[in-house]
């Protein structure tokens, strides 16, 4: 299971979190942006990193269910996070990621989403797939219009906070 390889693009590769992603983990979920869009995860140390990738990823490899993943550069550097969620308050699959700051405005989240929406309409069998981004969280939003996610409202994902709610039809 250890480096499984997701998906492949022309500059990325997607695989499966490994114990080994502590350091990076801990780096992205403490960036300013993450935590304005999407939240303080308390993640701070190696410890408590291990334990976010055995919750948050592992646990849904081995249950073979909706999972996130590790973007990385086809150099090896650790870049994001991408993949989907199962969310107790939508009746599908959403599509989540993050990025270093210093990778987005390239391309390289476009890019990963784009192969992992191809893996969920050709291995998934899922007739539309969401997207949630903070309110104002514009770059995200126009992100998720490019890959042809169309805006169907807004939704409360946490007590007192608003979230847009985005929906990709597979046709």
């Amino acid at each position: 299971m250890l480096n499984k390889l997701v998906a492949q693009t022309q500059r990325c590769e997607i695989r499966h979190a490994t114990p080994d992603d502590a350091d990076f983990i801990i780096k992205l979920l403490n960036q300013k942006s993450f935590i304005d869009n999407i939240g303080d995860k308390q993640v701070r140390d190696r410890k408590s990193a291990q334990e976010y990738i055995k919750r948050s990823f592992q646990m849904h490899y081995q249950a073979q269910s909706f999972a996130p993943y590790i973007v990385y550069l086809k150099t090896g550097q650790q870049i994001g996070i991408a993949g989907f969620y199962q969310r107790a308050y939508l009746q599908g699959p959403d599509l989540g990621y993050a990025f270093l700051d210093q990778y987005t405005g390239q391309g390289l989240a476009s890019e990963a989403c784009n192969s992992l929406i191809c893996m969920a309409k050709n291995n998934m069998r899922l007739s539309d797939l969401h997207a949630i981004t903070d309110i104002s969280n514009l770059k995200s939003q126009k992100l998720l219009l490019s890959l042809g996610f169309k805006l169907s409202g807004e939704i409360n994902s946490q007590v007192g906070k608003i979230d847009r709610l985005f929906t990709y039809k597979f046709i």
